[in-house]
């Protein structure tokens, strides 16, 4: 009786944990050992930002409905670059000329975990805006926002093509980040990750974007140093 117990019991610790899949969301290069400091450029931002439910947020922000999707990406990415710019201080833009011929590439985090985004091609030492060639590139893939994501829903590949029937909910505003520290001189990926930030909101305003956004920028920084330590 006691060892049917205790195998029932282990049965249902199985249903309620174990049996769930495990995530690693995300993936440092072995030669990846100094984050940058105070040096950075940015790459791929023109493409990264993407707003869902734009209606939602067209209502509770009262932004047109027409322009709802340019206004707020352009709002996203403007906060997006202002963080980074006082985070380092030598801090340069990659020119959308010299990114839009990347190739796309797949990346895989864990074994149902994969990201896709432009890297630079091998051999290619990629230039700023002012023709120098920064050492460290942040290639920002995706820039989810919305709310209530959950980034199962986009990178989990076991899970993408299944047609989710749940509710949409706004509980929280949420932003789903993927993206990958390049490094210019070996022509390599040293640290690529995917981000789930979330944010509680009652009544949302533009305030809770920005502040989405520079979660977002602070959550990158956190794991660019963890990353390195890996």
């Amino acid at each position: 009786m006691v060892f049917r117990n205790w195998v029932i019991l282990c049965i249902m610790v199985c249903a309620l944990v174990g049996c769930s899949p495990s995530y690693h969301w995300s993936k440092s290069h072995p030669m990846y050992q100094k984050a940058p400091y105070s040096e950075l450029a940015i790459a791929g931002t023109s493409e990264a930002f993407v707003l869902t439910r734009s209606s939602w947020f067209a209502k509770k922000f009262k932004w047109s409905p027409d322009s709802i999707q340019l206004k707020a990406t352009a709002f996203c990415k403007d906060v997006f670059l202002n963080e980074l710019r006082r985070a380092y201080p030598s801090f340069e833009q990659i020119p959308d000329a010299n990114t839009k011929n990347f190739p796309e590439e797949s990346q895989k985090l864990d074994s149902r975990i994969f990201m896709k985004g432009r890297l630079p091609e091998q051999g290619v030492m990629v230039k700023d805006s002012s023709g120098k060639t920064p050492p460290y590139i942040l290639l920002l893939h995706e820039f989810i926002v919305g709310t209530d994501l959950n980034r199962e829903d986009y990178f989990d590949y076991a899970r993408i093509h299944l047609e989710n029937t749940s509710k949409k909910t706004s509980k929280n505003l949420s932003a789903i980040v993927s993206y990958t520290l390049w490094d210019n001189n070996k022509q390599r990926p040293l640290f690529s990750a995917v981000d789930e930030i979330q944010r509680p909101i009652s009544t949302p305003t533009p305030n809770d974007l920005e502040a989405l956004v520079r979660s977002a920028v602070k959550q990158i920084r956190v794991n660019l140093y963890e990353g390195a330590r890996k």
